[in-house]
């Protein structure tokens, strides 16, 4: 999954269809890359790259494009990576073409935490969280979803902060 922040302002926008169409505001979500993408990079564990917490959704992509707070370099880089997507799930997956543009989620700027490369290993995050027995559930494909309290832990240790 990934999420962009242009001018200190984050948003999800076209990866996760079906993640980004669950979330309501309030919801938390941590990113990590895949796993294949994070050996990739020669680290040897999931990592923590944002936390995104949810402040709204716009409902289409013609929302999008209306939308004062975002600026017209962002659109144009928003519309070409749609289009991408779009052409690639047309021929992959048709299904998700037509949620892909729908569910563009605005973070809360306050709240949500761009962490970048910092190696913010995940699994050690969990633990120092008091998050252990979900720190050991951590797999090639899935990260645990996570309740409410075990969401506030890990956003108190990455960001150091009360969510």
């Amino acid at each position: 999954m990934t999420s962009v922040r242009l001018d200190d302002f984050p948003v999800w926008a076209v990866c996760g269809p079906y993640y980004r169409e669950a979330l309501d505001p309030g919801d938390v979500v941590f990113f990590a890359p895949k796993k294949s993408a994070t050996r990739k990079a020669g680290l040897d564990d999931y990592v923590c790259t944002g936390i995104l917490v949810v402040a709204e959704k716009l409902p289409c992509s013609k929302d999008v494009m209306a939308d004062p707070r975002l600026t017209s370099e962002y659109k144009k880089k928003y519309r070409s990576d749609l289009a991408a997507h779009l052409r690639r799930d047309r021929e992959q997956a048709p299904r998700t073409e037509k949620i892909r543009p729908c569910n563009f989620v605005l973070g809360d700027k306050s709240k949500s935490e761009w962490i970048g490369r910092n190696q913010e290993y995940l699994r050690t995050a969990l633990d120092q969280a008091g998050l252990h027995g979900i720190a050991m559930k951590l797999s090639f494909r899935r990260i645990p979803a996570l309740k409410e309290q075990d969401v506030r832990s890990l956003y108190r240790r990455l960001v150091g902060k009360e969510l």
